[in-house]
């Protein structure tokens, strides 16, 4: 079986949030969107709730904190402007803001609409047709890609390794790199940049 990847292509990013925003697709636009920039394993993602990112005054949060499924460690995240933008997207143009308790990530074959998130079969079936869409066809997509495209982003934007580390509760650095597959081309490119810095 192979290993699953990041999606490394930032225009191919971009294309699949161009994609779910064209298509009106606001749930689908929040979990790829809030899933490439919280970091987290896709259990934890689909376990956030309204509470969890919108305040009583019904604006979104800074941040919040999540105890994570697998370590029972707590994890304070960080809402970004990507993910507030996709979160007031959400609000706004569904109904799903107005109880506290209702899952961002819904399934909408439940009702009452809100009461119950997506599995990770469908989260899992969803990346791979969004990645197959936009011609990532050769990628190894799973459930952990939105997970480690966030980690590998955030290396490539000098973001150091050690604090990829710490935000994924790894046990060392070699861990890390090699679930982000970092390979010799990236560290080549990362130095490469630098040449473009100093020149």
């Amino acid at each position: 079986m192979a290993k699953v990847e990041p999606i490394r292509d930032s225009k191919k990013i971009k294309t699949i949030m161009n994609m779910l925003k064209g298509e009106e697709n606001w749930r689908d636009y929040v979990l790829f969107v809030c899933g490439i920039n919280f970091g987290l394993r896709i259990g934890d993602l689909l376990n956030i709730q309204v509470k969890d990112v919108k305040n009583e005054d019904s604006r979104i949060k800074d941040r919040f904190e999540i105890k994570e499924q697998k370590t029972s460690k707590y994890n304070t995240i960080e809402i970004n402007k990507p993910a507030k933008e996709a979160l007031k997207l959400l609000f706004k143009k569904t109904n799903i803001g107005t109880k506290s308790d209702n899952y961002i990530i819904y399934n909408t074959q439940r009702v009452p609409l809100g009461s119950s998130s997506i599995s990770r079969v469908q989260a899992y079936r969803l990346i791979l047709k969004w990645c197959r869409k936009v011609g990532l066809t050769n990628l190894s997509v799973g459930t952990h890609t939105l997970r480690k495209t966030f980690g590998y982003h955030a290396w490539k934007s000098g973001i150091s390794i050690e604090a990829i580390q710490e935000k994924f509760k790894h046990n060392s650095t070699s861990t890390t790199r090699q679930y982000l597959g970092i390979e010799k081309k990236d560290v080549k490119e990362t130095y490469d940049s630098l040449i473009d810095v100093f020149n």
